[in-house]
């Protein structure tokens, strides 16, 4: 069969007729805003939450609540807690021991880009000497620990992070087998063992919390 140019130009006009008249039905509709259609798409309830940062290390609800944690300085001349990769079930010994290599190797990447840092230098040579009822023996050289004002912050770090393994309630130092007076907040030295609490003040800068968050570290008798 053939077509002529007449019988093109009709059958062009029977397709562009009902183009034309669809074309105007879109145009005639309703507002984009009112042909939005919302669709009701359960989110899991945790990806509508930030993801907590250093400044939100000792909220309440923090999940390092109850854990043995490290204490890295923020900027502010604060010390919050950061994860260890230790448990509550784990030995005192072995949690202890744990957490003195994270001290040593200093914060992570990741932390240091959210603004963490650490007072103590990884010539600190941390090493545990002993552990007996509740007090832990840490061998250090405070001379290896750098500033002398900055000496406060780093055996905080040290006393924070050590007395939150199980069953351990208080730090000493020792410098080849002898004891050594811990440095305090305001610069007075301890006469004897040094606990959390002696270096409660630090966790929020500016002498701002006197006391250590009783769920701070692994649950104990004075915690």
């Amino acid at each position: 069969m053939s077509w002529s140019p007449a019988g093109r130009r009709g059958m062009a006009r029977h397709v562009l007729v009902p183009l034309a008249l669809a074309l105007a039905l879109v145009g005639c509709g309703l507002p984009d805003e009112d042909r939005t259609r919302t669709v009701d798409t359960p989110v899991p309830y945790e990806l509508l939450d930030s993801a907590p940062g250093a400044e939100d290390a000792t909220t309440p609800g923090s999940p390092l609540r109850g854990v043995p944690v490290v204490l890295w300085l923020r900027g502010d001349d604060a010390l919050v807690p950061a994860a260890v990769a230790a448990s509550c079930q784990d030995a005192a010994t072995d949690v202890v021991e744990t957490t003195l290599r994270t001290l040593a190797a200093a914060p992570t990447t990741e932390e240091r880009e959210a603004g963490l840092a650490s007072a103590l230098p990884p010539s600190a040579g941390l090493r545990l000497v002993s552990i007996t009822n509740g007090l832990a023996r840490v061998d250090v050289d405070l001379i290896d620990l750098g500033d002398p004002e900055r000496l406060p912050f780093a055996v905080g770090q040290l006393v924070l992070s050590v007395t939150s393994a199980p069953d351990v309630d208080a730090l000493e130092l020792v410098a080849s087998g002898r004891p050594v007076e811990a440095p305090l907040p305001g610069g007075a030295l301890a006469e004897g063992p040094v606990t959390a609490d002696d270096y409660a003040e630090l966790l929020r800068g500016g002498g701002q919390s006197p006391e250590v968050p009783p769920d701070l570290g692994c649950p104990g008798e004075d915690r």
